[in-house]
């Protein structure tokens, strides 16, 4: 009995131990599949993410031509645009917002991994499994982001289109106002050829074909039909049956330089009841143009006092600077720049050697810079 009981004990010792072994390495298997399945699921994830990443990318940047498309065709003015293009951009806006909504993709939740000591193996297979299934869904994610990529990146070629042609619609309807109000000051002409062609001096938007573009160009149009109405009524009235030839014969000598002009009983400060007075603002860009601010006194003597047609011919003379050929001249060290010397040489050598030329007023510039004012008259 005592030897029995000896053999009995390495027996049941050797059956436990090779149970044991053979469950260790089932689950040793099942944890190196579960491994290998999380490795291959990392690879994916990282290519889903960096595709998520350029689709969220992308997304932010369609909202905003969204955005921009909504607000322009929300600032629409009839007159300003075909309305039909302005309905094409809403639409297209419409379309965006329902890919931009479809692109709203997200990672798949990981599985929750036992690590246990005594995970079953069944667990670990299961594991596995969800981790292979949740890898091949990753895989269809980065498809579906590369695709999803490619319909906004059309929506917002499609949206810029579509701003683009309203836009150049309007600045066409803008364009034909501008080349109806023949009358129109150029100073309100400017910041509508500005807003037309999307740049110069007067345009700081940023971005071409927006709505806030369109809204100074809107603003610029009114002015011009103001400006056309303003200068319309200013021709009809008793006055300028002798201001008109005034301002006609400034043009005549401007050389092309645009004028516009005013008038005032005090100018400069000098009143009518005793000077003569003008001023001269002028801007070298746009081809070149000037305001000229004229006393009444001006009119009121013109037709017998030279010397008042003399201060007339002193500030076209202002405005000479801005012609290529004069510039140099003007900034050369005979003048440096010396706006009133320069006025006064150029009425000199254009013929008006009086008090009202500017000599009463700046003194009698040098023979050599009436000669090199005289070179552009």
């Amino acid at each position: 009995m005592n030897d029995g009981i000896k053999w009995g004990l390495p027996v049941l010792g050797a059956a436990a131990l090779g149970t044991l072994g053979l469950v260790l390495g089932t689950t040793a298997l099942a944890d190196g599949v579960v491994a290998q399945s999380v490795i291959t699921g990392a690879v994916a994830e990282s290519r889903a993410e960096e595709a998520l990443g350029d689709l969220r990318g992308a997304t932010t940047l369609a909202r905003g031509q969204v955005l921009e498309g909504e607000a322009l065709a929300g600032a629409f003015v009839d007159g300003l645009g075909d309305p039909a293009l302005a309905e094409a951009l809403t639409a297209d806006v419409a379309s965006a917002r329902e890919i931009i909504d479809d692109a709203a993709l997200e990672l798949p939740e990981p599985p929750a991994y036992d690590h246990g000591p005594l995970t079953p193996v069944w667990t670990s297979l299961a594991e596995a499994v969800a981790t292979q299934e949740r890898t091949a869904r990753l895989a269809e994610l980065e498809q579906e982001a590369e695709s999803g990529l490619a319909g906004l990146h059309d929506a917002e070629q499609q949206l810029a289109e579509a701003r683009s042609a309203f836009y150049a619609d309007a600045a066409a309807d803008a364009q034909a106002v501008l080349d109806a109000s023949t009358v129109a000051s150029y100073e309100s002409r400017v910041p509508a050829m500005h807003a037309i062609a999307q740049d110069g001096e007067t345009w700081f938007v940023e971005q071409d074909d927006s709505a806030e573009g369109y809204e100074q160009l809107a603003a610029a149009v009114a002015a011009v039909r103001d400006s056309q109405t303003a200068e319309t009524a200013r021709r009809a009235a008793p006055e300028y049956a002798s201001r008109g030839p005034i301002e006609e014969f400034a043009r005549s000598i401007a050389h092309g330089v645009h004028l516009d002009f005013a008038w005032d009983h005090v100018v400069n400060g000098l009143s009518s009841e005793e000077w003569y007075s003008g001023t001269a603002q002028y801007w070298y860009g746009d081809g070149g143009w000037a305001k000229l601010h004229l006393s009444y006194s001006i009119d009121w003597s013109y037709a017998d006092d030279v010397n008042a047609k003399a201060v007339v011919v002193h500030e076209v003379g202002h405005t000479q600077v801005v012609r290529p050929e004069c510039t140099p001249i003007f900034e050369s060290a005979v003048f440096g720049s010396d706006d009133e010397m320069w006025a006064t040489a150029w009425a000199i050598a254009a013929g008006y050697d009086l008090p009202g030329s500017g000599i009463e007023a700046y003194g009698r510039p040098s023979d050599e810079q009436i000669a090199e004012a005289g070179r552009c008259v």
